[in-house]
């Protein structure tokens, strides 16, 4: 019998999207809807890297069989685009400008058009493919708010009264800013001050940064979900939760939780049907530079300190979204620390889960990705225990 953990569930994938050139362009944050009727949608920003003076746009590609071909769609003049689907309506958020305003649009032809965009909120908001709560009322989506530059400081609630069209100021609405919490000491070594980090290749310029929040729904309760990054990733697997009160659009900091791969960016989808929520992350080998790997890495351009490994993404399951047990490992590159399977984002189709990765295999290194690939499980629900039986819920 095969062990999920060691032999990959979708190693074989298909390419959904590819730069035309990885030393000139790389993939920064792509987002994957599934439409009502099976169709797939991938919004995938193209960045000039950082050494070109190339622009940025937002490709677009569709897919009618399930995710085995793709076909291009218009390309779009943003920089960000998160796809996602209300009512049968597809709709996505877009930036002009990444971290400025929350924009929409909307298609009604499948992608192929979207409508001018419309900004709905004004200030510099942002986030990518990360799990939105959809109520039949509302929609709520937390948000990174700067303060100042791009510095992901503050957390917002947004809320999307759906008695109003998403293309109306007036349906959308904010709470108040959350600013991130004291790193307790006994969670960093400060491995990697920011004065002193000779081996680290465009490390954080913070010892401490939150981000990419999943908001979700557990019990009735609003909770979000975020990453945390504490010295530079050598702490590892640690996630930020938030609750947020909708009587009075109150959004606040709980606590720290052990959170596999929570040094990089996760993806929590809820599954209904069997009451389940599954989480795609990263899982890390060498966080702490242990094996001495640092001086190595930077030689090589790997970026970043040895906790932003990339090269392992892992799929889990729980009951609770914050307790999780291991499914198994979705996608590796054994070989190669410089290679990446991240960033996913996922959607449930029939008995199986549709992934989709930032994937990095010719680029200079594991973040500037230079594919978005789709991997596909097939009867994924058989991959968890049933951890409702044997509780004491009535």
């Amino acid at each position: 019998m095969s062990n999920p953990n060691v032999t990959p569930l979708a190693q074989d994938f298909t390419i959904a999207a590819q730069v035309p050139d990885p030393s000139r362009y790389f993939f920064h944050d792509p987002n994957l809807v599934r439409l009502d009727d099976g169709t797939l949608i991938v919004a995938a920003p193209e960045w000039g890297r950082r050494h070109t003076n190339l622009g940025r746009s937002l490709r677009m590609v569709r897919s009618t069989d399930g995710g085995k071909t793709w076909d291009d769609l218009p390309t779009l003049p943003y920089e960000e685009g998160r796809p996602f689907v209300v009512n049968g309506q597809l709709l996505m958020f877009v930036q002009e400008r990444t971290h400025r305003d929350f924009q929409i649009v909307t298609s009604d032809d499948q992608g192929e058009t979207w409508t001018e965009p419309r900004t709905v909120i004004e200030g510099p908001l942002w986030n990518i493919s990360t799990a939105q709560l959809i109520r039949p009322d509302a929609l709520y989506w937390a948000m990174d708010k700067d303060s100042s530059g791009v510095d992901y400081k503050g957390k917002v609630m947004v809320r999307w009264d759906r008695a109003r069209s998403a293309l109306d100021p007036a349906a959308w609405s904010i709470s108040n800013i959350v600013p991130p919490p004291e790193v307790p000491v006994a969670l960093t070594r400060e491995l990697f001050p920011l004065d002193d980090r000779p081996q680290i290749r465009r490390g954080w310029p913070a010892p401490f940064v939150w981000l990419e929040p999943n908001t979700v729904e557990v019990a009735g309760r609003i909770r979000v979900f975020a990453r945390a990054i504490i010295d530079e990733k050598a702490t590892a697997n640690i996630a930020a939760v938030l609750d947020y009160d909708e009587a009075t659009n109150n959004l606040s900091f709980t606590q720290f939780t052990a959170w596999p791969g929570g040094q990089c960016k996760f993806f929590i989808l809820h599954d209904r049907t069997n009451r389940m929520y599954w989480m795609l992350s990263n899982l890390v080998t060498n966080s702490q530079d242990l094996l001495g790997w640092g001086h190595r890495m930077r030689e090589t351009g790997y970026t970043g300190g040895p906790g932003n490994e990339r090269r392992w993404l892992f799929l889990h399951y729980g009951i609770d979204c914050l307790n999780w047990f291991p499914a198994g490992c979705v996608a590796r590159w054994p070989q190669s620390v410089q290679r990446s399977f991240m960033y996913p984002s996922a959607v449930i189709d029939g008995p199986d889960l549709v992934i989709l990765s930032r994937t990095s295999r010719d680029a200079a290194n594991q973040h500037d990705a230079d594919l978005c690939t789709i991997h596909r499980i097939p009867n994924f629900r058989s991959l968890a225990m049933n951890l409702h039986h044997g509780g004491l819920t009535p």
